[in-house]
């Protein structure tokens, strides 16, 4: 009985030990490749949420995003790797924040977040983050034919007040320039190169570049608030801006907006309150946003305001506003306040012969006092 033992005892081992010898020994915990992340929106946008020129005009609207895209690409090649769309959203001491997870396997990344459901601005190459770009569309052909017929109006207003035919007159006007396009409005970005996602076997959590578990997004968008004064604003119907020397497109990785080239930027005008003692004189004003002034434009931006009047003509105004970028108010406010005055001429005087004009001339007859009888 006790050499059977010894046998049977030996046969255990023998099979433990042929067991052993065909397994792969495995860690105790498995990679997750779950990470957490959270991005706070910097909401501190001048002259759309703060630092307004005149608090009792209308400012821009601000919308909170609903959605964040967060991406993760390769570090070598930018090619996408992981993404993930984050809805949930909260409040605490830093801000608002988006927060959610994402799958990706250890190694390192450039990181890119950005939110949805901008109007004008849009992304391109969003599947490579060393070519995804933002930028506007351009105006349709409409919008520019209607400023060409304004600079034509205005051509031949100022061929009159020199006594020459229009065809000798040929000022410089914006709606020529090759590229005019709408304005931004506020893309949101936290960008980071170089991200390292460690091996872990439980949830991980995204850490931006100063070892913080969490990331800003900031608008690459600047918001510039524009006025100028106008005498006999009482004439005007509708008012636009065409603003060159801005930059057209930009990167999102790393910023630039040079290689994008330049643009003119195509806005809406607001017009002003009557002044209390004055009421033919007014500003117009308005907020526009812009990825940036290109740096070699300095001595070259000029602004047009193009007019559409209550009595049906159309005309332009061009001014250099050049050095008004580099002064305090636009550097540090992002103001731009023109002091010059533009002047609407008052309309023709009526025909003294509306019978001999043609049957197409539409006329207005005086007020008038009509007694007439009618029962009860």
């Amino acid at each position: 009985m006790r050499v059977r033992g010894y046998i049977s005892a030996f046969a255990s081992l023998l099979v433990a030990l042929m067991l052993a010898a065909g397994c792969n020994f495995r860690p105790l915990k498995e990679t997750a490749n779950v990470s957490y992340v959270r991005v706070y929106v910097d909401e501190q946008i001048l002259n759309v949420t703060t630092g307004f020129y005149n608090k009792e005009f209308r400012h821009p609207t601000y919308s909170r995003p609903d959605i964040l895209r967060v991406a993760l690409f390769d570090a070598q090649s930018g090619a996408l790797v992981s993404e993930r769309y984050l809805r949930n959203q909260g409040d605490d001491e830093r801000g608002h924040y988006y927060d959610g997870y994402i799958i990706v396997e250890p190694g390192t990344y450039d990181f890119v977040a950005y939110n949805f459901g901008t109007e004008s601005t849009v992304l391109s190459e969003e599947y490579n983050c060393f070519k995804m770009c933002a930028y506007t569309n351009e105006i349709s052909s409409a919008v520019r034919t209607r400023l060409q017929e304004a600079a034509a109006a205005s051509a031949s207003m100022a061929a009159a007040a020199e006594g020459a035919g229009a065809e000798d007159v040929a000022p410089y006007s914006l709606s020529d320039e090759p590229s005019i396009r709408y304005d931004a409005d506020h893309l949101f970005v936290s960008s980071a190169e170089g991200l390292q996602v460690a091996v872990h076997g439980a949830v991980d959590t995204l850490r931006n570049s100063a070892g913080e578990p969490w990331f800003r997004a900031e608008s690459i968008v600047k918001s510039y608030y524009i006025q100028i004064g106008v005498r006999g604003i009482q004439y005007i119907s509708s008012s636009s801006s065409v603003l060159s020397g801005m930059a057209a497109s930009t990167r999102i990785i790393d910023r630039d907006f040079e290689s994008g080239g330049s643009t003119a930027l195509y806005f809406d005008m607001t017009r002003g309150r009557y002044t209390k003692y004055d009421q033919s004189y007014a500003c117009i004003y308005s907020t526009f946003g812009t990825f940036g002034r290109l740096p070699e434009s300095d001595n070259e931006i000029r602004v047009s305001f193009e007019f559409i009047t209550t009595y049906g003509t159309r005309f332009e105004k061009t001014f250099d506003i050049s050095r008004k970028f580099l002064e305090e108010d636009a550097i540090v406010h992002q103001w731009i306040i023109i002091e010059d005055e533009i002047v609407i001429p008052a309309p023709p005087d009526p025909d003294p012969n509306p019978d001999l004009a043609g049957g197409l001339t539409p006329s207005v007859d005086p007020w008038g006092d009509v007694e007439s009888e009618f029962d009860i």
